[in-house]
């Protein structure tokens, strides 16, 4: 860290003042606060008050937040200008304050670790709009700036550490002193449950892997109190056993009490705590292998804890730490199908600990009422429990948010809930709206628009005759549409994998219309709107009646051409994975295992290769497979570990697939999945 801390150079600028840095700091909080509230004109109007250092990052995050909701490329790239400005300013004020004797002086961090934090921040952001730019040349500037700010964080990190390493070294000093009676206290409490935090987290059982850090003894003031109201302290050895976790310590009792200390102390971990869940997850060939050379290495039990501390606060980094945990529990790990299942699944920070994410998803409604993200949050916590009717419902009355980019994403997740529950007018009107309001996936809009009026084709074809012939145009205007608009949005010079896999969809479709001599539509096999269902992990949080719908809308009379269909691979592969999620989701386990069994797997893999082959197919059966065992894993009379390791079997000869159509979407399943299955193994002693 010495080079950060470096003397510098004179300046005839102003003498930093501790106290009106922090109310510049406070102002800024409030602002970004208001933004996430709702209030833009508030929020844009404090920000523009001032030229501090935070004032800077604070224009720049609001940038940044606007640019990334709806990761337009003209915001990014005006995100991008406007962190450039705060990194230089951060970095000077980080070189001034560690000189002026009237700077905050912290009693934890070195004088300048505010600013240093707020120079990585905004490296961190700048760096993350470089990689989606589409430009490789500014991607790999990005990532050269994340490796900074990585290390910048880290070093930070490194800093409390030893702070907390010393204070843990003086309280053994305390304790061998008085021996006697921390060992009686160390039987006393080993006999007791464990307290929880605010958010339910049990302190006890902590790793042995945990970080240096996190095992410094530390402990909250609910353990320090017995019968005889004595402050006891324990053995070290008890202390790193119960204390490992700082989430369950209140950050007061360790001294992290003054204001510009807990933005530290909060940011640092929010910081830190998304790079590494962020690397964890990355399944891109080309990232990982550049991940690794920059000797990146994700570790998502670690990243999620980190967040957790940071959620405790009552400051902007909390409120973004937790908009980073909902959105990684129901967007990520609730596409997810094994999760673990057993008693202590809530106390795993890296699988869904569902009972924490309530607690959380309500206190921060309550912080911020007025805030159209917590809304769009609860809409997803009410698909995550197979509730759509009511997250449709949020999600409808919240759609006029002052925030242009809350809304695109607000009507996103409507068009998504709206396919799910096969309500097919209001689908398509909703995949309409995301075109208007969104350049980054046109051709996505386009193909979901297409499937919705296909079946509602489909469902009148035989009943009204001349409105099926209306949909059946607007499903051809929107299919023939969707391939012209793809590559428009590009991530290291590459297409989006939907873009790729629509083109493909749809050529497909195009060249057999005209080998059989039929209108586009009519040569279109499978429902593509119940493959999208499937692709955005419907099935899960689909309720009986809508998995029964995702069942009908498979059949074959719905298609124009049920003969020619039944005789391709390609279409009845589909379809047999299709039903077999649908009724895995219904817990007809047997049913699901004898579809895939006698449609998919009893085909050789190389079956499915070929020009324009849907080759995700197989490779997915598997993973099916995966879930069938792990769903059965508990029932009775069943062997529970045979099951287990039957699992482990199917996902790992998943996870050794050639490269297929959309693979980067099943490798956050498999990479989940052999998490969980560890974990569940490392429980059991196997």
């Amino acid at each position: 860290m010495s080079r950060w801390f470096r003397a510098a150079a004179k300046s005839h600028a102003p003498a930093m003042v501790a106290e009106e840095e922090d109310r510049h700091l406070q102002n800024v909080e409030h602002a970004l606060l208001q933004l996430l509230n709702d209030d833009i004109a508030e929020a844009d109007k404090i920000l523009k008050q001032q030229d501090s250092s935070y004032h800077h990052l604070g224009r720049g995050i609001s940038s940044f937040i606007a640019s990334m909701l709806g990761v337009e490329k003209e915001l990014l790239k005006d995100a991008a200008a406007t962190l450039q400005v705060a990194e230089n300013k951060t970095w000077e004020d980080m070189k001034k304050a560690q000189k002026e004797p009237t700077a905050y002086q912290s009693n934890i961090y070195p004088p300048g670790t505010e600013y240093l934090l707020c120079f990585a921040i905004s490296q961190l952001t700048s760096a993350i709009c470089a990689v989606l730019s589409g430009s490789v040349t500014e991607a790999v500037k990005g990532f050269y700036k994340l490796r900074k700010s990585y290390l910048t964080l880290d070093g930070i990190m490194e800093i409390e550490s030893n702070y907390l390493k010393q204070r843990a070294a003086s309280r053994r000093n305390s304790v061998a002193s008085r021996k006697d009676v921390a060992v009686h206290a160390a039987s006393q409490l080993t006999t007791k449950t464990p307290p929880t935090s605010s958010y339910g987290t049990s302190v006890g059982g902590a790793n042995e892997s945990d970080t240096a850090d996190e095992k410094a003894s530390i402990r909250a003031p609910s353990l320090y109190s017995n019968a005889t109201g004595l402050d006891l302290h324990l053995s070290s050895t008890l202390a790193t056993r119960v204390e490992s976790k700082l989430l369950d310590i209140d950050p007061a009792s360790v001294g992290i009490t003054a204001h510009t200390d807990i933005f530290i102390h909060s940011g640092t971990r929010l910081c830190y705590g998304i790079l590494l869940v962020v690397f964890s997850m990355i399944e891109n060939p080309l990232f990982s292998k550049i991940l690794y050379i920059v000797g990146f290495k994700g570790d998502r039990e670690r990243g999620t804890r980190y967040l957790w501390q940071a959620a405790r606060f009552d400051n902007f980094n909390s409120a973004i730490a937790g908009i980073a945990l909902l959105g990684y529990y129901n967007g990520l790990v609730g596409f997810c199908d094994i999760l673990p299942t057993d008693a202590g699944a809530d106390d795993d920070l890296s699988a869904y600990p569902r009972a924490r994410c309530n607690v959380l998803l309500a206190d921060m409604r309550k912080r911020y009422p007025a805030s159209k993200l917590w809304k769009m949050e609860e809409a997803r916590m009410h698909s995550y429990n197979r509730n759509l009717e009511a997250a449709a419902k949020i999600l409808a009355d919240n759609s006029d948010s002052n925030m242009k980019q809350i809304a695109t994403i607000n009507m996103f997740e409507m068009s998504l809930t709206t396919m799910f529950l096969h309500d097919y007018e209001l689908c398509a009107k909703s995949w309409i709206q995301c075109s208007e309001l969104s350049s980054w996936s046109p051709t996505l809009y386009a193909y979901m628009t297409g499937g919705a009026f296909l079946e509602l084709h489909r469902d009148l074809k035989k009943s009204d005759t001349k409105a099926a012939g209306e949909y059946k145009e607007k499903a051809t205007e929107y299919f023939r549409k969707a391939p012209t608009m793809a590559g428009r949005q590009k991530v290291m010079a590459k297409q989006l994998p939907f873009d790729v896999y629509i083109t493909r969809k749809v050529q497909k479709w195009e060249e057999r219309a005209k080998a059989w001599d039929v209108e586009l539509v009519d040569a279109i096999g499978v429902s593509p709107l119940a493959e999208m269902v499937y692709f955005w992990g419907g099935p899960k949080k689909q309720g009986p009646l809508q998995l029964q719908k995702s069942l009908d809308i498979l059949q074959w009379e719905r298609a124009s051409h049920p003969e020619k269909h039944q005789d391709d691979l390609d279409e009845t592969a589909i379809q047999a994975l299709l039903k077999a999620a649908a009724l895995k989701n219904l817990r007809k386990y047997d049913e699901a295992r004898d579809l895939l069994k006698s449609e998919v797997l009893n085909h050789d893999r190389h079956e499915f290769k070929g020009y324009l082959k849907d080759d995700w197919t197989c490779p997915t059966a598997h993973y099916e497979m995966a879930c069938l065992a792990w769903n059965e894993k508990d029932l009775e009379g069943v062997d529970h570990k045979a099951k287990v390791l039957e699992c482990e079997e199917w996902l790992e000869k998943t996870q050794k697939w050639e490269q297929y159509i959309l693979d980067t979407r099943m490798s956050v399943k498999i990479t989940t999945s052999l998490l969980t299955i560890k974990r569940h193994k490392r429980i059991m002693g196997w």
